[in-house]
């Protein structure tokens, strides 16, 4: 090598080591300010709706520059708290709380076009959502207000990106949530074997709200009870300074509590504030407290989260001073945080090899897998195994349904559901029923009871009682068989008993005498199931049927006793949205039924049918108009009686009664956006109606000349939707000149 060429090349290597000493300095620097900086441990607390503060509060934490080394949050404070930890966004988590349903996630019950056409069935009969388990140890009653079906498949959907992560001291920031042990109030860190979704789901387990939660053993509600503000967790995984973040709700006075609700609040709220100042009391001088001002602002306000978490940010701006100190330069956050947001990865199909289902012992396991209904040749996405989830807690067998990803041979997957038996069995009772009154002389009511033990066999026979008692009484037992597991055709004998006693007016004002009918029938039905929303029966029975004068005198009339066997088919369509007050969907019920020839009917072709349909149509901004009608014709004299809200309103109910019917009826209906009768929705609406009965079994008897003929009526009303069923008061008017004021319980569309 030449003098000159090794001149060159000490000459370039100087240059190097030019260039790169400062880098190698600023390097090291950085590795100084990272290996010195004390643990920042961010602390956030439940509080509900109260909780979306926290976004606010982390906005600012960004702004600064603030490298947060610890997590821990409890309730609200856990969601939002697993969501930083696990990679999420300031903006990410604004969109997601913004763009959820939470009339939805706090739903009594499934969409309702997401439950079977039986269930559908039990909402046209008033039936409420709650149920009474019977058992041997008595009545039962469910564990919590809410289902937390909707809060799991969320949670599952926001955490799908660290599904894998069974530790949550391994996500981007060490992570921990607190719940409470319900058998000793204990509480209990979810961190090590769980995934963070179940993680959330524990802490957030408000009790009497959401069900508890189980795990090791032990059986988990919410972690404010215990540690609702979790600095000592903080202190445990290593924090050196803290920033507590407490959006609790402050406890109310006694002059503000009015209600049984009110009371279990506040005793909540004083077990939550007495751990809340203990965990406060462990804050030392270098610490960091924000209390975030949400004056206005309940646990409740979920439809305010936008102005709840710019609350959260202006109360984080008032501490900036403090938190300044805590800052690290900017690149070393930028670093820092692109990579924990890096974790955060666009959902990704996965290969299911296998579907199992784990921990049943009522019901069979196959009938889930086959309501999953899924296509395991292909990959299956996230939002498809939800929905299959979502399925498979409509049809009422569970309280959860839960699913986990097990690792399948070849890097497949298996997908294991868990669903959740309902702990107070499938022998269960649920009531409904209707009261009317015109505070003059219309005074009626029906009650119903009906009684239901599922999953008799392993293909999912259910037998149903129902009893109802009023101005319509009834009693029927049927037996519903699928013919096979998941099937669609069913068999179901059904023995069914009516009493119906309605007056005879023939023209009067007043009521001349009081008719009673009666049947008893007993039938069996081939069924079909055309998805969840159309069945089709065809069937074969034999009915008994009694018409006798009650009270008063008909001169000249007899008293009807026949019976006969028949055929019937039918066919049902129900797509409607709400039954009380629907937007969107049809309902459509045609029936027609065909006998032997009754010896002493007077219509030779004795035949029933029955069709009634309803279309509501939905113009925005709360308005929605209705189109309905029904029509029946009966061997049984004084089948159809009209009179009654909706039903012309205005007259007294069976003030029109006969073998014939037919009734129109056209409703508009204004939601009042911010009315409100004890939280619950208010309607106004008018309505007009249209129809007509005629007596064809009796007309011998009849010397009612007006009978027949096309009658009218409309009404004004206000409505409320509660959680009791539909409230109504309405004024009615007829073209016959008969008004009425109603006060109205139940659901009249009938």
């Amino acid at each position: 090598m030449t003098q000159n060429l090794k001149r060159f090349f000490i000459t370039v290597l100087l240059a190097c080591l030019a260039v790169l000493s400062p880098l190698s300095a600023q390097a090291s620097s950085e590795d100084e300010e990272s290996a010195q900086r004390p643990k920042v441990a961010l602390v956030l607390s439940g509080g509900g709706a109260r909780g979306f503060s926290h976004v606010g509060v982390i906005k600012v934490l960004e702004e600064l520059g603030v490298k947060v080394d610890i997590v821990t949050g409890t309730s609200m404070g856990s969601m939002v708290g697993g969501g930083y930890a696990s990679g999420y966004s300031v903006e990410q988590m604004r969109d997601i709380i913004l763009s959820v349903n939470w009339k939805e996630m706090f739903a009594l019950r499934p969409n309702r076009d997401e439950i079977n056409w039986r269930r559908r069935q039990d909402d046209l009969k008033g039936l409420g959502a709650g149920e009474i388990g019977l058992s041997d140890k008595g009545a039962l009653l469910p564990d919590s207000v809410v289902p937390a079906q909707h809060l799991e498949i969320f949670l599952r959907s926001i955490t799908r990106h660290v599904s894998n992560v069974n530790d949550l001291s391994q996500l981007p920031i060490p992570f921990a949530a607190i719940a409470t042990d319900l058998d000793n109030g204990e509480a209990v860190v979810m961190q090590k074997d769980v995934n963070l979704a179940d993680a959330m789901r524990s802490s957030m387990s408000v009790p009497g709200a959401f069900s508890p939660f189980p795990y090791k053993g032990h059986v988990l509600v919410d972690g404010g009870l215990a540690q609702n503000l979790p600095v000592e967790q903080a202190k445990a995984m290593g924090a050196d300074i803290i920033i507590a973040v407490n959006a609790s709700t402050p406890l109310g006075k006694t002059k503000d509590i009015h209600s049984v609700a009110g009371v279990m609040g506040q005793m909540v709220g004083i077990l939550t504030e007495r751990n809340v100042n203990y965990s406060k009391s462990l804050l030392g001088e270098n610490d960091i407290l924000i209390t975030t001002d949400l004056e206005g602002f309940t646990a409740g306000d979920f439809d305010k989260a936008d102005k709840i978490i710019e609350a959260g940010e202006k109360s984080a701006r008032a501490h900036v001073k403090e938190l300044k100190r805590l800052a690290v330069s900017k690149k070393i956050f930028t670093a820092w945080n692109r990579e924990r947001e890096s974790a955060v990865k666009p959902p990704q199909e996965r290969q299911i090899a296998e579907v199992r289902v784990e921990g049943l012992k009522v019901v069979n396991p196959e009938s889930v897998v086959k309501t999953a209904d899924l296509d395991l040749s292909k990959p299956v996405s996230e939002d498809q195994i939800a929905k299959a989830s979502a399925k498979i807690w409509a049809t009422d067998d569970f309280t959860l349904v839960p699913y986990v990803f097990e690792a399948g041979p070849n890097g497949t997957q298996t997908l294991v559901f868990r669903p959740q038996e309902k702990p107070w069995g499938y022998n269960t009772i649920r009531v409904g029923g209707k009261v009317s009154t015109d505070f003059n002389q219309e005074h009626t009511f029906n009650f119903l009871v009906a009684h239901t033990m599922g999953w008799l066999n392993s293909w999912g026979g259910e037998w149903r009682n129902e009893a109802q008692i009023g101005k319509d009484s009834y009693f029927s037992s049927s037996f519903y068989q699928p013919l096979g597991v998941g099937s669609p055709i069913f068999l179901m004998p059904e023995i069914r008993y009516e009493s119906q006693r309605y007056d005879w007016y023939n023209g009067s004002s007043h009521a001349e005498a009081t008719m009673k009918n009666k049947s008893l029938e007993g039938s069996i039905s081939l069924g079909l199931e055309l998805g969840e929303s159309s069945v089709l029966t065809a069937g074969v029975g034999y009915v008994s049927a009694k018409s006798a004068v009650a009270v008063g005198d008909i001169p000249g009339y007899e008293s009807l006793d026949d019976d006969a066997a028949f055929v019937e088919v039918g066919w049902r369509y129900d797509t409607l949205d709400n039954v009380n007050f629907p937007t969107s969907g049809l309902y459509l019920d045609a029936r027609a039924r065909r006998y032997d020839r009754m010896e002493n009917s007077a219509d030779p072709e004795v035949s029933d049918y029955y069709v009634e349909a309803i279309w509501p149509f939905d113009w925005g901004d709360g308005w929605v108009s209705t189109l309905s009608a029904k029509a029946g014709s009966s061997t049984i004299p004084g089948r159809y009686p009209l009179g009654g809200l909706f039903n012309m309103s205005g007259a007294y109910y069976g003030r029109y009664s006969g073998s014939d019917m037919f009734l129109g009826r056209a409703q508009i209906m204004k939601r009042l956006g911010s009315g409100r009768l004890f939280g619950f929705p208010l309607y106004v609406g008018a309505d007009f109606e249209m129809g007509r009965v005629q007596e064809d079994v009796l007309p011998n008897y009849l010397s009612d000349e007006d009978l027949g003929t096309w009658k009218t009526a409309g009404s004004v009303f206000i409505a409320a939707d509660s959680i009791f069923g539909p409230l109504y008061l309405a004024v009615g008017q007829t073209s016959d000149n008969d008004s009425a004021v109603y006060f109205f319980w139940g659901r009249p569309l009938q």
